[in-house]
């Protein structure tokens, strides 16, 4: 019988792994050593090098994943024919445990230990926000509604923006939102790229865009409407800037878009629009809906038409297994953190932005 092969590590790289997801470090020395330190030096230097391709890296990766998994496959089924099903099972076992630790180590130092930083919410000038009552939401949503019919006619006057042109320009908005919101400002911008691998996926499980924690490049989805353009794009540089909770990386991406130029706040009210009249009760919103102006309804049309081809099953899918991911990284109300965006948008010092913007 051949003997078996030595998997090293597979002992130390789990209990690493085990220590650094377990470890109760307080927000404030991950703020301070990590979120303002170690973070922006790492993501300079990935997102520098993934800027210098101009395909989504994590494509990469996963291809190189998938041929590693069949090759190691066979190499197992060899050993199980050579030295038994046992002892290739508990190759098999060590080499997931031993994988599995190196993937946790390097996301948590790349990019994961970001949603151990202290909350959005305990920074905020007017102190912890309250939950917007349904009027709140109402008025929010007719300040928006008000402001897009407003920017609307100068916006379609002008060319669509590219992926290119949002790039170029949003950088000083984003990091102005971020010191806005005493927060750590972004180091170096991700170059807006589209996955080949995932955006089928994506346009099935209705998913804008995400940041690879693994080589820290934004990924966007190639369909998105031009108006819809901005504040994606916003959202995840939030993200990349450190920004991990879900609410936070919205309140960061919408603040930034009323920052900036016509087409960048036109996408910000685009964004309140929809949540606020999804968070209001159904007779409310019928009344709030038929307030809106025309040009703005027929963009949330054209919205609704791209979502079309989401895959309901496919993204409760989708969407359980993110749910899961969150609450592993210590985000108690998981998915449902979207929706927490808008009582930190909503709050004082934040929302005055949209009746001040000019």
């Amino acid at each position: 019988m051949a003997a078996s092969e030595p998997v090293r590590g597979s002992f130390v790289l789990p209990l690493i792994a085990l220590l650094a997801l377990g470890a109760p470090l307080p927000g404030w020395i991950v703020e301070s050593l990590y979120a303002r330190d170690m973070y922006p030096w790492l993501q300079t230097g990935f997102t520098t090098v993934s800027n210098l391709v101009p395909f989504a890296l994590i494509d990469v990766w996963i291809s190189l994943v998938a041929i590693l998994v069949v090759l190691r496959a066979w190499r197992l089924f060899i050993a199980a024919r050579q030295r038994g099903v046992f002892d290739a099972t508990w190759e098999l076992v060590r080499r997931v445990a031993r994988f599995g630790a190196a993937v946790t180590i390097l996301f948590l130092f790349a990019w994961g230990f970001n949603y151990r930083r202290p909350p959005l919410e305990d920074t905020l000038p007017g102190g912890p926000p309250q939950r917007p009552s349904v009027a709140t939401l109402q008025a929010a949503f007719a300040q928006a509604n008000t402001l897009a019919g407003r920017l609307r006619p100068s916006v379609i006057s002008q060319p669509e923006m590219t992926f290119a042109q949002v790039e170029a320009a949003l950088r000083p908005p984003l990091n102005l939102a971020l010191k806005q919101l005493q927060r750590a400002e972004l180091a170096v911008p991700g170059r807006p790229k589209h996955s080949l691998v995932l955006t089928p996926f994506f346009t099935r499980a209705g998913i804008d865009g995400m940041v690879n924690p693994f080589g820290l490049e934004s990924l966007v989805h190639q369909g998105l409407l031009p108006f819809e353009r901005p504040f994606v794009l916003a959202h995840e540089w939030a993200h990349l800037a450190g920004e991990a909770d879900e609410a936070q990386a919205s309140t960061v991406g919408w603040l930034a878009c009323m920052n900036g130029p016509a087409a960048f706040a036109y996408s910000g009210a685009l964004y309140l629009i929809n949540e606020t009249q999804a968070a209001m009760p159904a007779d409310v919103r019928r009344a709030s809906l038929s307030r809106l102006d025309a040009g703005v309804r027929e963009d949330l049309v054209a919205l609704a038409a791209r979502l079309e081809k989401e895959n309901p099953t496919v993204q409760r899918a989708a969407f359980r297994v993110y749910d899961e991911y969150l609450k592993a990284n210590r985000v108690e109300d998981g998915t449902r953190s979207y929706g927490r965006a808008l009582t930190l948008i909503l709050s004082p010092g934040i929302i005055e932005t949209l009746n001040t913007y000019k």
